[in-house]
């Protein structure tokens, strides 16, 4: 698959990371005093910023693109904005049921020349042990592409639809999550098997480490992306700041990838 006339910001959706070992191990501090509220209207619920504690970590069940198997509680929601562009709201129907969406904006101005860009995805799954979670995800990233089908001629696909496993060992803290699973391009079954790897690690009170991969085999057609940054975590916003790579991304771009900025809202 080519990325040649996808909207750089839209190479975000496609993230894939290539996550180095990382050493799981339980992290969670307790709260300390010294904090400083902060009304937002009258009446409305404090919020705190942190100075001198260990802030909680609501965000356990996202990495920067890709999705934990550690699931939201039941009424929990996050909502999720990448270089302004790519905002998406994933919500917890049970706290063993998730469902969520996004979509571009950029790709709307530009709906002229391609379809907009959007995702949509469900996810079931819950705890197995103290330590491990297990989830099956269903989701459709909905991004015109460039493939090869089966007489060798090049056609334009309406994007990726897959269905996925998924392990993740740890807490929000410090966890790693393997997944693995089969997509179809919109066109036919993909060739080979996907497969996403990620993981965290709190490096500091407040800074973790993130890092996730998705691999797409297809024959020719394949997709790798890797993404590595860190992730300011707070009690009910986290700022992610990292970079993400791929081949026909880095000739586009830097050769080490594209830079970008997020943020993640819990609600």
């Amino acid at each position: 698959m080519s990325f040649g006339r996808v909207p750089v910001a839209l190479v975000v959706l496609a993230v894939v990371l290539c996550a180095p070992a990382l050493a799981v191990a339980n992290g969670n501090g307790a709260e300390g005093e010294g904090q400083r509220s902060i009304g937002l209207l009258p009446g409305a619920p404090k919020r705190h910023v942190s100075l001198h504690r260990r802030s909680a970590n609501p965000f356990g069940s996202h990495y920067f693109q890709s999705w934990s198997a550690i699931p939201l509680d039941r009424g929990e929601g996050l909502y999720r904005n990448i270089l302004v562009s790519w905002n998406a709201v994933s919500y917890g129907v049970t706290s063993h049921f998730t469902v969520g969406g996004g979509l571009d904006l950029y790709s709307i101005l530009n709906s002229k020349n391609r379809t907009p860009v959007w995702n949509t995805r469900v996810q079931v799954g819950g705890a197995i042990g103290s330590s491990l979670h297990l989830a099956g995800s269903v989701f459709h990233l909905h991004l015109p592409l460039n493939a090869t089908n089966e007489t060798g001629d090049t056609t334009v696909t309406t994007g990726i639809t897959a269905a996925m496993g998924l392990l993740t060992w740890g807490d929000s803290n410090n966890q790693l999550t393997i997944g693995g699973g089969w997509g179809h391009n919109g066109d036919r079954m993909a060739r080979g098997p996907m497969f996403n790897l990620a993981g965290a690690v709190r490096l500091f009170p407040n800074v973790q480490a993130v890092t996730e991969s998705w691999i797409y085999v297809d024959e020719g057609d394949d997709i790798v992306a890797t993404s590595l940054g860190i992730r300011i975590v707070g009690d009910h916003l986290a700022i992610d700041v990292g970079a993400v790579y791929n081949e026909q991304l880095a000739g586009q771009v830097f050769s080490w990838g594209m830079p970008f900025v997020g943020a993640l809202l819990n609600f």
